[in-house]
C-alpha cells in the first residue's frame, strides 16, 4: 500500500484560524451536515470529519498557522519526517472536484482535484501544536513570523462517489 504514488500538486493556506478552525470540503457539500459533532470531536482528536467536511482544531488563533494540502495519484508512502504526529486517516466525498480550504471567518483558497470528483482518502498530520499551546499570548504575538503550528493533509482518489438512491 502506498507504493508508486506520485505527487500531483499542492496548495498552502497560511492564515489566522478563526474560531481556531481550519476546514476542508468540496464546494458543493453543505457545510452544516454533522459539523457541530465533528467540531466537538476535533476538540480532543485535533482532526475530525463528517465525511463531507474535514475539521482541524488549531491550538491558537493569534498568529497564522500553515495548512498544506498535497494531492497524490494514490495513497502515498508514509512520510518519515521527525516532529510530525502520527497521521489520522479519513475519507471525504468530493462531488464537484473543487475543494475549499480555509477558516470560517477568514481566508480561503480553492483547489482543483486533478483526478476529478469522487471519494478521496486523506491523512492529516500536525506539528508545532505543543509549542503553540506552551507559549503565553504575549509570546505568540511577539512571534509574528508565526506558522510554527503546521498541518499537512495528503489526499488521493480512493473511488467513485456512491450512487444516490
Amino acid at each position: 500500500m502506498g507504493t508508486g504514488a506520485e505527487p500531483l500538486g499542492h496548495h498552502e493556506l497560511v492564515a489566522v484560524a478563526g474560531y481556531r478552525l481550519i476546514t476542508l470540503r468540496d464546494q458543493d457539500n453543505d457545510a452544516g451536515v454533522g459539523l457541530d459533532e465533528a467540531i466537538a470531536r476535533a476538540q480532543t482528536a485535533v482532526v475530525a470529519s463528517t465525511g463531507y467536511e474535514l475539521v482541524i482544531n488549531c491550538a491558537q488563533d493569534l498568529v497564522p498557522v500553515s495548512a498544506r494540502l498535497d494531492l497524490w495519484s494514490g495513497r502515498p508512502a508514509p512520510a518519515d519526517e521527525p516532529g510530525w504526529s502520527a497521521p489520522q486517516v479519513f475519507e471525504l466525498e468530493c462531488p464537484s472536484g473543487l475543494l475549499v480550504l480555509g477558516s470560517p471567518t477568514g481566508k480561503v483558497l480553492d483547489a482543483d482535484l486533478p483526478t476529478g470528483p469522487g471519494v478521496y482518502g486523506l491523512e492529516v498530520a500536525h506539528r508545532g501544536r505543543d509549542q503553540a499551546l506552551a507559549m503565553r499570548q504575549e509570546d505568540l504575538l511577539d512571534a509574528r513570523q508565526g506558522s510554527f503550528e503546521q498541518y499537512r493533509m495528503r489526499m488521493w482518489f480512493a473511488g467513485e462517489l456512491p450512487d444516490d438512491e
